[in-house]
């Protein structure tokens, strides 16, 4: 079973200016117009994580559409890491979209990754970090986004706690 908090921003966008956050799936690179880059806990276990995402459109616009990837927090000052999904090193991926299947309703659909792979590069006293990620989810879509990412600490509430 998996729990996930999800959380919304009331307009449309979050983005800091020099955050970059892009993916393609086989043709022209998308640009999110929407990114985080966070630290989290989750009080009840004391679970520590990063949480990168990128996004388009908006939930009350029933055109959102993003990918958020969370590795466990290390208690370094550079972290350089590969991660891989299914390997020991409690990586999520998860793909979100507009899903509002009856009228005056607003919905979303949340997908895990089959197979994913992330590798970064997080300076947390400069509070930047870099990676390059690939993912497959194959259960209802077919969607195969590589992409790439360089993000400014955002610092807001946690979008995603897997419990």
């Amino acid at each position: 079973m998996s729990v996930r908090d999800l959380y919304f921003p009331k307009q449309k966008s979050i983005q800091n200016p020099t955050n970059d956050f892009h993916w393609s799936l086989g043709a022209e690179p998308i640009y999110s117009d929407s990114t985080q880059f966070f630290y989290a806990k989750y009080p009840v276990t004391g679970e520590e994580f990063w949480v990168f995402s990128g996004g388009t459109g908006s939930v009350y616009e029933d055109n959102y559409f993003s990918f958020l990837f969370s590795v466990p927090y290390l208690d370094q000052d550079l972290l350089e890491c590969t991660y891989k999904l299914g390997v020991a090193d409690w990586m999520h991926v998860t793909h979100v979209h507009s899903h509002s299947v009856r009228p005056g309703t607003v919905g979303v659909r949340i997908v895990d990754a089959d197979e994913a792979e992330l590798t970064i590069r997080l300076d947390r006293t400069k509070g930047i970090v870099t990676g390059d990620f690939k993912a497959t989810f194959k259960h209802i879509y077919r969607l195969a986004p590589i992409g790439t990412f360089k993000m400014t600490r955002t610092d807001v509430p946690a979008l995603l706690i897997n419990t």
